[in-house]
């Protein structure tokens, strides 16, 4: 009875380690479009590197990985307080704590989560990999000349003011910038937070596969292709281009606010400046159209209203501010984060489609 025992044991860890082999393998297969478009862009990056001299830095996904952890045991903890404090406090489980343990077993124990997750951080965080390359070699390949025109267009969609004028109100008060720049440098938080859950959800949806593809697609034909088609600095470097003054009373409002409270935007365009006219590897992240930070964020609102009604009007709100916040901050003409609302849903309208008639088996 005992060798019976004795030999079950590794047996039944085999048939554990086979099955999760097949789940991971059966995951692979229906992620196979999100590696490729990854490893697409892998390529890409590799070849534009070996012209621009900037080849992929992998040393990119340990800062990354920094972050994601930082994130996951930020959110991690505040939402165990929360499952724990409703056990607690409103279902008033008798054991919390050991109800609590039992599901965060599951959670982690489960092979179909394990499996998706494996593969779709694999591959965002490959393709994350290659995007930091591609946009720095923009102002590379192609030398900003669209600046005057996409202001000349400001102007003319809104009545013959640039759209920080209209702003004027929200320019004036530091406090007000100060809380857009909190909001505009959260947007990296929601950016990993947003792409982490989709990851590591555990039903594999058309949804999560629309979502991902989405985020990719977004980043490669928006942020890099049509980014290098109308190569811009935005109105934080008009000047410094030699464009003229016409931003100057925006840039000292902003220094005027930085004096009062710390607007990070401000040193942040300076090192990316020190980048542009120092660098000669790519290392530079200039670009202004379309606004990626607009086209992320209206991405997120539109994942987050098939989740959750809330979670929509709360990301809506926020992409509201981050559009906003693109202009008063000097970062983007406002048609920036125009055509980047407009690309973003484009694209997910057209991911949709595809998931709806060509999803891979297996699917839900």
């Amino acid at each position: 009875m005992e060798n019976s025992v004795a030999t079950s044991t590794p047996l039944a860890r085999t048939a554990v380690g086979r099955a999760f082999l097949i789940d991971l393998a059966d995951a692979f297969r229906r992620h196979r479009l999100l590696h490729a478009m990854a490893v697409g862009a892998l390529l890409l990056a590799t070849l534009i590197g070996m012209h621009t001299g900037n080849m992929p830095d992998f040393s990119v996904l340990e800062e990354y990985a920094q972050y994601l952890f930082i994130a996951f045991w930020i959110c991690g903890c505040v939402f165990a307080l929360g499952i724990f404090l409703h056990l607690a406090l409103v279902k008033r489980d008798t054991e919390p704590l050991g109800t609590f343990l039992k599901s965060l077993g599951s959670f982690f124990g489960d092979a179909e989560r394990t499996a998706n997750s494996l593969n779709g951080l694999a591959a965002s965080i490959a393709f994350i990999s290659a995007v930091g390359v591609l946009k720095g070699a923009i102002a590379i390949l192609s030398p900003f000349a669209w600046d005057k025109a996409l202001a000349h267009a400001d102007r003319i969609l809104h009545f013959g003011r640039a759209p920080d004028e209209w702003l004027w109100f929200v320019v004036q008060s530091p406090f007000a910038l100060r809380m857009l720049n909190i909001a505009y440098n959260f947007w990296f938080i929601v950016l990993i937070a947003t792409v982490f859950t989709a990851c590591t959800t555990r039903n594999d949806t058309k949804l999560r596969h629309q979502f991902l593809m989405s985020f990719m697609l977004i980043w490669t034909l928006g942020g890099f292709f049509l980014a290098m088609g109308l190569s811009s600095a935005g109105p934080c470097f008009y000047e410094r281009l030699g464009l003229g003054g016409d931003f100057r009373p925006l840039m000292q409002a902003l220094a005027a606010a930085d004096r009062i409270y710390p607007i990070w935007a401000l040193s942040t365009q300076d090192m990316l400046w020190s980048g542009y006219t120092g660098a000669t590897n790519g290392s530079i992240g200039i670009s202004a159209f379309p606004s990626m930070h607009v086209a992320m964020a209206v991405l997120f609102s539109l994942y987050a209203t098939r989740r959750s009604r809330l979670a929509g009007i709360l990301m809506w709100a926020f992409a509201g501010m981050i559009m906003v916040g693109s202009v008063v901050l000097g970062w983007h003409y406002a048609i920036d984060g125009y055509a980047g609302a407009l690309i973003s849903t484009m694209i997910w309208k057209a991911c949709g489609y595809l998931q709806t008639r060509f999803a891979p088996g297996g699917v839900a």
